[in-house]
């Protein structure tokens, strides 16, 4: 039988325990049998506590395209390949994004006229293009999880909306 090699510790799993607690972990198993179960329970507690305390006063939303980044170490091939065709697609769709916004900016100079710019050239339109017909879905599907949270993050930045500003 084949052995795997363990897998790393999270990030959060390293925000939240400190080394005297992963300390206690390493030691459990060799703690006697009726002292076992009171430990276990009392690390996670431990755990727990440091965990709320480490997360006491910060934003709910944190930078969410960075989590496919730190999620590869822990995934099998297939699904890290999965993620870095996503993670591809995102900046695809980031990109075609800011194509588009140059030439909406570019067709709206100031004599009214598309001269300069991309004019009546649509990026998103060509890059749909050149996709099959299964990429045009999925190209579909991640840009509106992108849009989303895009909006998400625009509408959690805006200031002077709410009465106690």
């Amino acid at each position: 039988m084949e052995r795997k090699p363990p897998k790393p510790m999270t990030p959060f799993d390293s925000m939240v325990t400190p080394p005297y607690l992963y300390s206690l972990k390493l030691l459990l198993p060799y703690t006697p049998q009726s002292m076992q179960r009171f430990m276990a329970i009392y690390i996670k507690f431990l755990e727990l506590r440091h965990t709320m305390e480490y997360f006491h006063g910060f934003s709910s939303h944190g930078p969410s395209f960075r989590i496919i980044d730190e999620l590869k170490p822990f995934m099998e091939p297939g699904e890290k390949e999965m993620m870095e065709q996503m993670e591809a697609m995102m900046n695809m769709i980031e990109m075609m994004q800011g194509m588009q916004e140059m030439s909406e900016a570019a067709s709206q100079n100031t004599d009214g006229s598309a001269s300069q710019g991309f004019g009546a050239f649509n990026p998103m339109d060509l890059m749909k293009g050149m996709l099959s017909p299964d990429q045009q879905e999925m190209f579909n599907t991640y840009s509106s999880m992108f849009d989303e949270e895009m909006n998400q993050a625009n509408s959690d930045n805006q200031k002077g909306e709410s009465d106690n500003e």
